[in-house]
Parts: structure tokens; C-alpha cells; sequence
């Protein structure tokens, strides 16, 4: 038991934190392998690839995940809102895009719903930060929740194009506490393939 569970974690991708910030904008940008990607870390459901150099200039990121094929799609994140929020006193609307393109073959996207979720949290003193959005504390406060359901087929069918799908809105008011955002389809056995993420940025509007 002890290896097998060894094994999937290391089938898992952990996000390496290393969020940006445009100056002139205030954008967030959280590139791919700052995400946590259930089976990331496993070639024939993820594969990482670095962008042309044209592309890199056209939507900011330097690399993107290849979702070969997968039945279990869980990808998150996280940001400090002391990263968003920086005048006392001020509060700042967000809203958070997924950067993904699909590719001629793509497949899976047209009858099950993609899942959207982020919440704003409010934490102690004491509190550190956890890995995943499902993650819980004693000493953390949900200050609000949302989430929105997407079919994508209409995006799918406007092949090889980034495409920034939007995933919600909110207002930052504290610097205390973290953003955590996610997409998630884990209610279907509904295979679904060749869709490129590259990262998601939060953005001022």
C-alpha cells in the first residue's frame, strides 16, 4: 500500500509557486507548473512543452501542459492577497482567465461541463499555506466562494487559438489570506484529450 500510494503521488504535478506580476497592469500571471495537476506528472495524461517564441510574445507565457487524454481533470492554485491588494483602505476587482487553445484534435469537450471554482480566505497569524483548494484549517475563514460551470466545445471548435476563458470575479478589500482557484471535471468517466493550458492570469478589471 505503502509503495502504491508512493507511486500516484509522484504521478501528481505540485505547483512550484513561482507566480509573476506585470508592473503595468497589475496582472498576476500564474504560469503552468505553478499549478497542482492531478496526474501532471504522468506522460501519458500530461505532457509540459515549451512555446514558440511567437506565442511567448503573444499571451506572456514561456511553456504550457499538453492534456494528452484524461477522464479526471483537477488543476489548482494559489496567490497571497497581499500580491493583489496594496492600498489600505482600497478595494481592487479581479477577474481570472485560464489561458488554454485546443488543438485540431481535440476531443471530449462537447457533453460534460468544466468546472470553475475560487475562493477568498482569511487566515491567522499561525496559519500556513496548504497545496490544494480542497485543503482545510481550523483557523481559516472562507470569505466568499464561487463557482460556474462551462462547456468549452464552443472554444474547441475555434482550433489552435488562445483562448483566455474566463473563471469568475472578485473583490480584494485585505491583504490577509490567499486566492484559490481551480478547474475541475471528476463526475464523469467522460475521456476528453488535447487541450493546452498555459497558465492563468488574474487580472485587475
Amino acid at each position: 500500500m505503502s509503495s502504491d500510494h508512493h507511486t500516484v503521488s509522484h504521478a501528481h504535478w505540485k505547483g512550484d509557486a513561482s507566480v509573476g506580476k506585470e508592473p503595468e497592469t497589475g496582472t498576476i500571471i500564474v504560469p503552468v507548473r505553478a499549478l497542482n495537476i492531478i496526474w501532471g506528472n504522468d506522460s501519458r495524461f500530461w505532457r509540459f512543452q515549451d512555446l514558440p517564441r511567437d506565442e511567448t510574445m503573444m499571451i506572456g507565457l514561456k511553456e504550457s501542459a499538453w492534456l494528452v487524454q484524461v477522464n479526471w481533470i483537477e488543476v489548482t492554485g494559489k496567490v497571497r492577497k497581499s500580491d493583489l491588494h496594496k492600498e489600505p483602505g482600497s478595494v481592487t476587482k479581479y477577474g481570472i482567465f485560464y489561458i488554454i487553445k485546443f488543438r485540431a484534435d481535440a476531443f471530449g469537450w462537447h457533453s460534460v461541463p468544466i468546472k470553475f471554482k475560487f475562493r477568498l480566505t482569511t487566515t491567522s497569524a499561525k496559519q500556513q499555506p496548504q497545496p490544494h483548494y480542497h485543503s482545510t484549517d481550523d483557523n481559516l475563514t472562507i470569505d466568499k466562494e464561487d463557482e460556474k460551470s462551462i462547456i468549452l466545445e464552443p472554444y474547441r471548435e475555434k482550433q489552435e487559438v488562445w483562448h483566455e476563458i474566463p473563471a469568475g470575479q472578485f473583490s480584494v478589500s485585505n491583504s490577509d489570506g490567499f486566492l484559490e482557484f481551480g478547474m475541475f471535471e471528476v463526475d464523469s468517466a467522460w475521456w476528453k484529450g488535447n487541450m493546452v493550458l498555459a497558465g492563468v492570469k488574474i487580472k485587475p478589471i
